[in-house]
């Protein structure tokens, strides 16, 4: 009998369902009633930089977590190391195969996706399910190349007229802006063909009846402007996770995620299942960096034609099997330096103070060689393939990515970084008081403080944003009811409410 469970749990409809693992650390949590959710809260952050959100990028060192982590490894796997053993080697196996895939086939393994195809609803299903095995996508011609071109030329304008912050922090030549409410910047997250493919890339997970979601509905999640010049070596970010750090093992709701995983069941462990995802506290310590809302898919809109050397994305197109790894790295050490093979489960702490290999609270979860070596990263670390103006990149919220150590080309590597983020009313909790800072010219709440935009004349307004379904987007207009199903209709007066309409 596993060890957590307790007589009760043979009791419990839950359990009898098979819905229960009957660990109390990963067990289900109780489902957050409309009435219960808290209004959030704004914080206002310090000012500062991209590098924040990295330990390792900023400078910070990691230092040693509390004792109560130790437990927490105990309980999340207490009953299952055998399982978990057994899954691990197997994973391992499935790894080298893997890695050595991607090694080959470069960046030719990320699939590409007509924005005419989406359009007419004609994506082959080869290519979804491409998308799903990696987690990676390049969609072509999501916006007509002129537009972005003006697009750009227009916030190269804005952000010459102001001063801004950014990172590095040290000169006056950015790579990553401070900016978010550009009129550029606003006119690309609300302009139709944007709302068309996030609203399909929302719709490659799959949500239950009972979760209060339409992934049909996309929401504007306002981030940075990246224009990094060529020669440029600063903006290497290390391979990295956003979605929070130690939060995905630490929060009772987030690591029910990953549940399978812990049960010794990684096979089984399905990334597009969205239950869990939507209540999971992804930034329980309040980083400078940390995300609020979730996300179905980090992304960008690319500005400017560069590809694999000028200093683009880099990602690892491995999904399921590379979080796994992640997740149950912490549990396993090796029997000999150096070696991949032989490793064991253990929940000794004697290698060092970074007790989750990467992960540290109020920052993203880090990987590097060392504390990953069965990832490959030095080799599977691939760059995108390059983009011309008005092509957008995603990558999945549980996928490991970063930069090029340098801009080796002779153009400006430039992209609005515009994600995926669907209708829930946690996201439209945060949605409110994004309108709010948008209306203020002062930064979205979960970035870096200040003052902003909010004395700069020539800032976006409500008018530069595009269409009404750009306006729901960023809440400036409430949802439709009439001729909604019962389902979407009530999440549109919970939403509508949130929102003040």
């Amino acid at each position: 009998m596993n060890r957590a469970m307790g007589s009760k749990c043979f009791k419990c409809p839950t359990f009898r369902a098979g819905k229960c693992s009957g660990n109390p650390a990963i067990m289900p949590a109780k489902r957050r009633l409309a009435t219960e959710a808290a209004p959030l809260t704004r914080k206002d952050k310090q000012e500062g930089d991209i590098s924040s959100v990295f330990t390792s990028f900023s400078g910070r060192k990691a230092e040693p977590l509390p004792e109560r982590f130790r437990d927490l490894k105990h309980r999340l796997t207490v009953g299952f190391e055998e399982q978990i053993q057994r899954s691990w080697d197997n994973l391992v196996e499935v790894l080298e195969v893997r890695t050595e895939e991607v090694a080959t086939k470069r960046e030719s393994i990320i699939p590409q996706i007509k924005f005419s195809d989406i359009q007419n609803g004609a994506v082959p299903s080869a290519i979804v399910d491409a998308v799903r095995r990696t987690g990676v996508a390049v969609i072509r011609g999501v916006m007509p190349k002129n537009v972005t071109e003006t697009l750009l030329s227009d916030v190269r304008q804005y952000l010459s007229a102001h001063t801004f912050k950014g990172f590095p922090s040290n000169t006056d030549e950015k790579v990553v802006y401070e900016s978010y409410w550009s009129p550029s910047q606003v006119k690309a997250r609300s302009h139709p063909n944007m709302l068309t493919t996030q609203s399909w890339m929302n719709q490659l997970y799959t949500a239950d009846a009972n979760q209060r979601i339409d992934l049909t509905v996309p929401l504007s999640y306002c981030d940075r402007v990246q224009i990094r010049p060529s020669g440029d070596k600063q903006f290497a970010l290390s391979p990295h996770v956003d979605g929070g750090g130690i939060e995905r093992w630490e929060d009772k709701v987030y690591n029910h995620v990953y549940r399978k995983i812990f049960q010794g069941k990684w096979q089984e462990y399905d990334p597009w299942d969205l239950s869990g995802r939507l209540d999971a506290n992804m930034n329980m310590y309040n980083g400078p960096g940390g995300c609020s809302v979730f996300r179905t898919f980090q992304g960008w809109l690319g500005l400017s034609r560069h590809g694999p050397n000028q200093g683009t994305l880099v990602v690892h197109p491995i999904l399921q099997p590379s979080t796994a790894y992640w997740m149950l790295r912490p549990f396993f050490k090796p029997t000999q330096k150096g070696s991949l093979n032989g490793w064991k489960f253990s929940l000794d702490d004697d290698d060092g103070n970074v007790f989750l290999h990467g992960a540290n609270p109020g920052t993203a979860q880090e990987h590097n060689p060392d504390y990953h070596p069965h990832l490959l990263l030095s080799e599977t670390m691939i760059p995108y393939p390059t983009v011309e103006p008005g092509d957008t990149v995603f990558w999945s919220a549980d996928s490991i990515h970063g930069t090029e150590s340098e801009n080796t080309g002779n153009v400006d590597a430039c992209v609005f970084y515009i994600p995926s983020v669907p209708l829930t009313p946690n996201n439209a909790q945060y949605i409110a008081q994004q309108r709010d800072s948008f209306l203020k010219g002062v930064p979205p709440p979960d970035f870096p403080g200040g003052a902003g935009e909010s004395e700069f004349t020539d800032r976006a307004k409500s008018e530069d944003v595009i269409g009404e379904s750009g306006r729901l987007a960023m809440g400036l207009s409430p949802l439709k009811i009439d001729g909604q199903s019962e389902r979407q209709g009530g999440l549109a007066r919970e939403v509508n409410k949130i929102l003040g309409y």
